[in-house]
């Protein structure tokens, strides 16, 4: 480690111990005065330190391995999850997370674009006696939609009219295709696979998390999920389905809900507070498995 950052650590140690013995009314005191020469580029260098220290607080991450995501399928491992259901499974890695991670479990995975579900295939061939890839996505109704691509990242794929360009720099990507593509409901696909339970059903469909949840209606009304999790973030401000509109549709059928942390699952009631557009998982949990919720919670921040 070269001697900048070293100071970098002193220095942020010095003010996590001060900042440990302030009040709320000193620290915002002390915020407004390190900020007041706003536009000076130190300041703006603390700004961004500051901002960016807030996201990581909020657990902005994406990567399976550390953003709580396969610490949570090895948490459950002991409960003996059967069928998980990966809904916008792209090329694998939350797939290939939940199996390594729950050696009895088997994963149905969905990738509606056609190329990224080929490299999905490849990704998860070794473990096909426990994987079942389907090259369609799931949704509200059964049929063929318009799927908005861009071949430059295999995350860029959605159903929803905008989305692409509303994350086209984050995605790095300037092309996007409309091509056609094969949706189903997740009670069809339940009904014709003779499924009668989900464990746990991860969505992440860049928007689109809304109508999967709709096209599993009936097995929710039967009680047939006992685990869902699904992505939150920039993305609603898009689609205008808001975090609270998820909490109140997993209360209305019994579930508890929580955002996912590496430490665990932080289950608690709604708060405007909470609908910061941060992200980027939510875990919902039938409120009658209290097994479940023991064993995932963690302390709410």
């Amino acid at each position: 480690m070269n001697i900048s950052r070293l100071l970098a650590h002193a220095s942020l140690g010095v003010l996590k111990s001060v900042s440990d013995k302030l009040s709320p009314g000193e620290r915002s005191h002390l915020a407004r005065q390190i900020m007041q020469d706003r536009f000076h580029s130190r300041t703006r260098a603390l700004g961004d330190l500051f901002g960016r220290s807030v996201l990581a607080w909020k657990n902005k991450q994406y990567d399976v391995e550390r953003n709580g995501e396969a610490a949570l399928l090895r948490r459950l491992a002991p409960f003996g999850p059967k069928i998980l259901f990966d809904v916008g499974a792209n090329i694998g890695d939350w797939s290939i997370a939940a199996l390594r991670g729950i050696p009895t479990t088997h994963v149905h995975a969905f990738e509606i674009a056609r190329a990224t579900a080929m490299d999905l295939g490849r990704n998860l061939a070794a473990y096909s006696d426990r994987a079942i890839v389907n090259t369609c996505g799931l949704g509200a109704r059964q049929g063929e939609v318009k799927l908005f691509y861009s071949p430059e990242s295999s995350t860029a794929a959605s159903m929803i009219p905008g989305v692409l360009e509303f994350s086209a720099q984050e995605h790095q990507i300037s092309t996007i295709q409309e091509i056609s593509a094969a949706i189903m409901t997740g009670d069809r696909y339940m009904a014709d696979g003779r499924i009668d339970r989900v464990d746990f059903l991860k969505i992440d469909v860049e928007g689109a998390e809304w109508d999967v949840l709709e096209g599993f209606s009936g097995a929710f009304a039967d009680r047939k999920i006992q685990m869902v999790q699904f992505e939150y973030g920039p993305l609603n401000l898009k689609t205008r389905r808001f975090l609270g509109d998820y909490w109140a549709f997993f209360a209305d059928r019994g579930f508890v809900l929580g955002k996912l942390y590496p430490e665990g699952v932080a289950f608690k009631d709604f708060d405007m507070s909470d609908e910061d557009f941060t992200g980027p998982n939510f875990i919902a949990c039938l409120s009658t498995r209290t097994d479940l919720i023991e064993g995932l919670k963690c302390e709410v921040l």
